[in-house]
């Protein structure tokens, strides 16, 4: 065990009293929640679950448990860099005082592009929901849907975090209720369930290439979980609270998928569900068929409608704070540090980040269509930028403690830990962008990653653009000073604490 934090908790970020966001607004509990949303726990059984099926039959389960193992060691970077320098800025303060401003300013923006892309994916999951529930697949309802949930999350999205988390609450409890209600009820309801742990069993996979595809989904599925870190100046005592709701987001929503792919793999045969997708469905509407017949379909949609509305609300928060850093360090545009003067929320963020969305949903509507393949496009950029981001974070976690607290260098927690998280993150970089889509349709697979690399070329070269300037760059590269990083801890010190 190693303490983290030797003063007083407080943001590592000391703004300008005006310029600061809603201090002590969130616990434990709403830091976690908001990670908790953005992985969306429904919807990766909804969508990611179901089709690891053709791959590995009934070890679906098992399949969730190694992607926690190896999803792990980034989170538990981003743990042990948030107990030290927790900032709304998160990956772009980080990469840029501990690697380079160029560095951390091209990081902030593409975390800001992996948050900011999952709002213009969510809008086309909730139209495809949408007109499924009406029963009605027309392109015009599908858009009025898409419109209507954005002008019903504005009020939401503008009242400020307490609002939104209070919502994100709400929501996932509902989900997660439907979602547990519907494997149950396949369970009890279906002749061929049965109690069984090959679920769990790795034996039971075919082969390793069968796992493959199966773990890539199951991988990916974790993503999301790091927008707590963008929340440290909301949150009360950050070094302390922002670590464990990032540990427990990741590992209680893993568990989570595991119970539930468990039940619903031991509900249906294998081929009950692969005869879905084999229709173009989703596979989960076999499991709810069994649990309410014709009615599982509205179940699902709803489920399904409600939990995409809680990714729109959570994701605006992610999206926006890392821009709001950056506006009030004056490395871009200053607006973007402007807050509400009575919600504490930064409007202009919110609102250029919306309308990002909006215009990212014409486009790529333009180019495939307005259908849910908008989504399915956007949802690849949206692992991209977070693979790209969890690169840099492996990379500061040694950084930091080689740097700033020599004395708690731990060869496994700031070695083996960070060099596992890259190896992950490469892997599935190189098996999901440039093996799989490279080598797939040129529309829906090779042009998602040459976008994501024109992208970031872009992000690399706006870093560029904007660090030419000196006193940018050290505003980027300002942070806590040394005798702060390197204050030895005390006994009367109440940090967190870290297993290393």
């Amino acid at each position: 065990m190693s303490a983290i934090s030797a003063e007083p908790e407080r943001s590592v970020e000391q703004a300008p009293q005006q310029q600061q966001l809603q201090k002590n607004a969130i616990g434990l509990s709403g830091a976690m929640i908001l990670g908790v949303v953005i992985m969306a726990p429904s919807l990766a059984i909804f969508t990611n679950w179901g089709f690891m099926i053709p791959s590995v039959g009934r070890g679906t389960a098992a399949v969730f448990v190694i992607a926690l193992v190896m999803s792990l060691p980034t989170a538990y970077s981003y743990a042990l860099i948030n107990s030290r320098m927790p900032s709304a800025g998160a990956t772009y303060k980080w990469a840029s005082r501990l690697i380079n401003p160029y560095v951390g300013i091209a990081t902030g923006l593409c975390t800001t592009l992996f948050y900011a892309f999952v709002i213009p994916y969510t809008l086309p999951a909730i139209g495809l929901l949408g007109t499924d529930l009406a029963r009605n697949t027309s392109s015009g309802l599908f858009a009025v849907i898409m419109g209507v949930s954005l002008l019903l999350a504005l009020p939401l999205v503008y009242r400020g975090i307490n609002v939104n988390v209070d919502a994100s609450i709400i929501l996932v409890i509902i989900e997660v209720l439907i979602l547990a209600v519907i494997a149950v009820g396949a369970f009890i309801a279906s002749d061929d369930s049965h109690a069984s742990l090959t679920p769990l069993n790795p034996g039971e996979i075919p082969s390793t290439s069968a796992l493959i595809p199966a773990l890539v989904l199951g991988v990916l599925s974790f993503t999301g979980y790091d927008a707590i870190s963008t929340v440290a100046e909301e949150t009360r005592t950050p070094r302390r609270l922002i670590p464990k709701a990032t540990i427990l987001a990741v590992v209680l929503v893993g568990l989570f998928w595991i119970v539930m792919s468990t039940i619903l793999s031991n509900a249906l045969t294998p081929a009950a569900y692969t005869k879905v997708i084999d229709e173009g469905g989703f596979p989960l509407a076999a499991a709810a068929e069994a649990a309410f017949g014709n009615a599982g379909r509205y179940v699902i949609d709803i489920m399904g409608l409600e939990a995409s509305f809680a990714l729109l609300i959570a994701s605006s928060i992610g999206a926006t704070r890392i821009l709001y850093a950056m506006g009030r360090d004056g490395v871009i545009d200053r607006r973007f540090g402007q807050l509400h003067p009575k919600f504490k929320v930064p409007w202009f963020g919110v609102t250029t980040v919306l309308a990002f969305a909006v215009v990212a949903d014409v486009l790529v509507s333009i180019y495939l269509g307005l259908s849910y393949s908008v989504g399915l496009w956007l949802s690849n950029l949206i692992v991209f930028f977070a693979l790209v981001t969890y690169l840099v974070i492996n990379v500061c976690n040694p950084l930091l403690f080689h740097r700033h607290f020599r004395g708690e260098f731990h060869w496994f927690a700031n070695g083996v830990v960070p060099v596992a998280g890259i190896a992950v993150t490469a892997y599935f970089m190189y098996k999901g962008f440039f093996q799989v889509l490279w080598n797939g349709d040129f529309k829906t697979g090779r042009s998602v990653v040459l976008t994501g690399l024109i992208l970031l070329a872009a992000t690399a070269i706006a870093a560029w653009a904007i660090g030419r300037s000196v006193e940018r760059r050290d505003a980027a590269r300002r942070g806590p000073d040394d005798s702060e990083l390197d204050a030895a801890p005390t006994s009367s010190d109440q940090a967190a604490r870290v297993p290393s």
